[in-house]
């Protein structure tokens, strides 16, 4: 059960929450309407069959392409009203008028004029939409940061939008129905005049209702949608994007790069393990479920009612509204509860096994014999006359609203049995739709940690909604090709037994298969609330860092009157070598011979090309990188003792290094305490020599100086017998001189390349550093903690990253060091490429083996 409360500020009110599913019954409404009045296509518009397939299919290849382009211009839109809204207003009123125009078809057009028409027409509709569904979709996903609030508004977004598939199967029914359409006087006198009779005038007045119903119910459906689309505009909220940062300029002139910005972010979000688990899963669940979604309606009429449309009536509307009402209104609020005590994946789980059992359970539903017998039963009777009651009481007002297609006839009994099954099929699609949305927002915090800014929820939905439409497409393929392989007869007007029974077993082993397979990939996803809530915090530390500070000039506060930066220092030729008359080689035999002679520490590098810090560490790349480094150091420096971390300082004992082992302590307060306490244990068990508690916090402004004082007195008191200390920039220690008291050794960070000092004087300016930190410690032991330079990169000031500098400024730290016998861990030990999104290209250049573990500097 999750322990953990959402804040008040990360809940969604309710106001957004109710525009947002506004926008979600469009997303649902506009599809589920375009599927049934498509099928008129051929009915009232005679084109045919082939020609109404290519219009199904055609557009779908261009939705395809314009879908991930939408996600990329809206994750890198700069506006004031935020980066989807502007998108969402606009493409919900492109959206509605276009629908509505989509299908203003005469039936006394030539076929080839519809056919281009439609065509034309589709791919203008299907531009506004991505406009209004893409961006809707990724505001979703920032809505809130809270893991169990997303869920929370993606069941109530979900809820709202089955209003969608209540309805929508009702369209068969009124399209064709003089009551709700008639036909104007004009075209009745047209049919007169034509001197039609029997099935002919009947075949010609269907085709002019049919026609009429679709070009007066798509005006109504465009003008609802454009007004509920265009509610989350107005009313939702996302993530303020203001100061985010890398976003790409959108425009003409940087086509060709917003391209390839493009395909990379592409390449990044196929490249996330836990998002193609939630694309795989939702292609199997959904996809099977389509497969099938038409067998219903076809087992209905001609198994249950041998063919007979008449006396099958309303139930297929029935049947498909009753499962859309139990999905939002019992389905969904069961699932979101789950969620929220269970967690995720195991919601996913439970919710997909349910449906399995629903699915099964269809058999006996939809079973003649056992209908009859319930029918006959008296619990069958006392049903079927409570619900007669109930029409023969509304029947008179349904049909002075014109809504008389509204009633049922039962007076032969009812298949209710068939609906015994819904409760459990609906945790199917409830569950799929209600999670995964939340999930994909959830990594979508992993992907800005892994891979920086801009967030790509815009990107992220389009692939995902590209996913299920192309799944959606070959799950309607697919369907069509096991109607034929059963032997069903479309031109027939009953079916045989042997087809019907294997429709029936399709239509049970189809969507089970697919829902266990999709058990299965989910099985092991662990992208759970514990991790989620950890990249949370990590992404809030990250995005709430100050603006680096600007030490070049002033040090520390204004009333030093002394400054680092404006010294004017020279090269020492005690300690610092000419570089002026040497070769690059001679540069690299001296640096060479530097390494090989060995130094006091080095900063260990533990992550891996690909890993992050929210990764785990395999002890096996521990190993493998210490046997790299230990024949040319004494001390190892880590920074931290979870998620594999831990095994540095043993591995490091075992290779007889001593250690100086940090605990990361941040702003998350809860993974504090995991550090510290982990750090006591391994000085416990014999693997500290100097104790490190934080690295740069109060520079970071991540927390107190009364915070970092009483970690650093926990810690003391745990281990009373090994030196405990604090890391942070050298000029820190001369802001707060109760580091240098409470300390039992000082630890200072000194970067004269972030200082922007030119490569001839930076080892005379971390001669300054250290002096400065010296004089002031009491007598107390002062270590640099940190030093180095990188080898490519930007610019700071007058400090270039270049090979060539970073060897000269190893070789002439190590050349003052070792004469004046100054304890120094250099940094790095190995590139590590995951610092690019903290500090850009030069963050992660500064190791002296490259990031594949290959000497840079040979």
């Amino acid at each position: 059960m999750s322990q953990e409360k959402t804040l008040a500020k990360d809940k969604v009110p309710i106001k957004q929450k109710a525009a947002f599913g506004a926008g979600h019954l469009v997303l649902n409404l506009l599809p589920g309407a375009l599927a049934v009045f498509m099928f008129f296509l051929v009915t009232a518009f005679g084109m045919d069959p082939f020609l109404a397939g290519l219009l199904g299919g055609l557009p779908r290849i261009f939705d395809a392409i314009t879908d991930p382009i939408m996600g990329f211009i809206s994750d890198n839109t700069k506006s004031k009203l935020g980066r989807r809204r502007p998108y969402i207003f606009v493409g919900a009123i492109l959206s509605g008028i276009l629908f509505a125009l989509l299908f203003q078809l005469s039936e006394d057009n030539s076929v080839t004029f519809n056919f281009c028409y439609f065509l034309l027409m589709s791919l203008v509709f299907l531009v506004g939409n991505t406009m209004f569904a893409t961006p809707l979709v990724g505001l979703g996903y920032e809505m809130t940061p809270d893991y169990n609030e997303r869920t929370r508004l993606m069941a109530f977004a979900n809820t709202i939008g089955q209003i969608a598939w209540m309805i929508v199967p009702w369209f068969w029914v009124v399209i064709a129905d003089p009551t709700v359409f008639p036909l104007s006087d004009v075209a009745l006198r047209t049919i007169g005049e034509m001197g039609l009779t029997g099935d002919e005038l009947q075949k010609i007045t269907n085709e002019k209702l049919q026609a009429n119903g679709v070009r007066q119910l798509s005006l109504m459906v465009g003008l609802v949608c454009a007004v509920l689309g265009i509610l989350p505009a107005l009313f939702c909220k996302g993530m303020d994007a203001g100061q985010m940062e890398n976003r790409k300029k959108i425009s003409m002139g940087t086509l060709s790069s917003s391209f390839k910005e493009l395909f990379q972010g592409i390449v990044q979000v196929s490249k996330c393990k836990p998002f193609i688990k939630l694309c795989s899963a939702t292609f199997l669940v959904f996809n099977g479920f389509q497969m099938v979604a038409s067998f219903s309606f076809f087992i209905i009429v001609f198994y249950i009612y041998n063919g007979d449309y008449g006396q099958a009536g309303t139930w297929p509307a029935w049947f498909a509204s009753i499962t859309a009402l139990v999905t939002a209104f019992l389905v969904i609020p069961i699932i979101s509860s789950i969620a929220n005590k269970f967690g995720k994946r195991k919601a996913f789980l439970i919710s997909t096994a349910i449906s399995i059992v629903g699915y099964g359970l269809k058999w006996w539903g939809f079973d003649n014999s056992l209908n009859a017998q319930f029918n006959a039963s008296s619990a069958g009777q006392g049903l079927n006359n409570f619900v007669a009651s109930i029409f023969n009481a509304i029947n008179p007002f349904l049909d002075s609203i014109g809504m008389s297609w509204f009633s049922i006839d039962i007076s032969q009994g009812a298949p209710w049995l068939m609906f015994v099954p819904i409760p459990f099929m609906a945790f199917g699609l409830g569950g799929l739709f209600t999670l995964m949305m939340s999930m994909t927002a959830d990594v979508c915090d992993l992907d800005e940690l892994e891979n920086g800014l801009p967030r790509k929820e815009g990107t992220f939905g389009a692939i995902y909604w590209w996913m299920v439409k192309v799944g959606q497409a070959i799950a309607l393929v697919l369907g069509g090709a096991i109607l034929t392989l059963v032997g069903f007869d479309e031109g027939a007007v009953t079916q045989t037994v042997e087809t019907m029974n294997q429709l029936r077993i399709a239509d049970i082993i189809l969507p089970v298969s697919t829902a266990a397979l999709a058990f299965i990939v989910m099985w092991k996803y662990d992208l759970d609330e514990k991790r989620v809530r950890g990249i949370g915090a990590e992404l809030k530390i990250r995005n709430s860092k100050p603006k680096p500070r600007q030490i070049s000039s002033l040090y520390y506060q204004n009333q030093e009157p002394w400054s680092l930066g404006s010294i004017q220092r020279a090269p020492n030729p005690k300690y610092d070598i000419d570089f002026s008359g040497k070769s690059i080689d001679e540069i690299k035999k001296l640096f060479l011979t530097n390494l090989n002679n060995g130094m006091h520490g080095m900063c260990f590098s533990p992550y891996m090309d690909g890993q992050d810090t929210s990764d785990i560490l395999s002890e096996e790349q521990i190993i493998r990188r210490i046997n790299i480094i230990k024949p040319y150091t004494k001390w190892v420096r880590s920074f931290s003792c979870t998620n594999g971390n831990e095994h540095i300082p043993k591995v490091a004992k075992d290779n007889h290094l001593k250690t100086m082992v940090g605990a990361s302590i941040s702003a998350n307060m809860i993974q504090n305490e995991n550090e510290i306490k982990k750090l006591i244990e391994l000085g416990k068990a014999g693997f500290v020599d100097i104790a490190v508690v934080g690295n740069e916090v109060l520079l970071r402004e991540e927390l107190s100086e009364k915070d970092v004082l009483d970690y650093i007195s926990k810690v003391k008191k745990a281990l009373p017998n090994i030196p405990v200390a604090y890391v942070d920039s050298y000029y820190i220690f001369n802001e707060y001189p109760s580091l240098i008291d409470i300390c039992d050794v000082i630890l200072i960070n000194c970067y004269p390349f972030w200082e922007g000092s030119a490569i001839e004087i930076s080892p005379s300016y971390l001669r300054d550093m250290y002096k400065l930190i010296k004089d002031k410690a009491n007598g107390k032991p002062v270590i640099i903690s940190e030093t180095g330079w990188p080898s490519e990169g930007e610019n700071t000031e007058e400090a270039v990253p270049s090979g060539y500098n970073a060897m000269k400024y190893f070789i002439n730290v190590n050349s003052w060091v070792n004469k004046e016998d100054i304890k120094l861990f250099y940094f790095s030990s190995f590139d590590e490429s995951w610092k690019i999104h903290h500090e850009g290209d030069v963050g992660q250049r500064w190791g002296i083996w490259d990031k594949n573990e290959q000497l840079k500097f040979k």
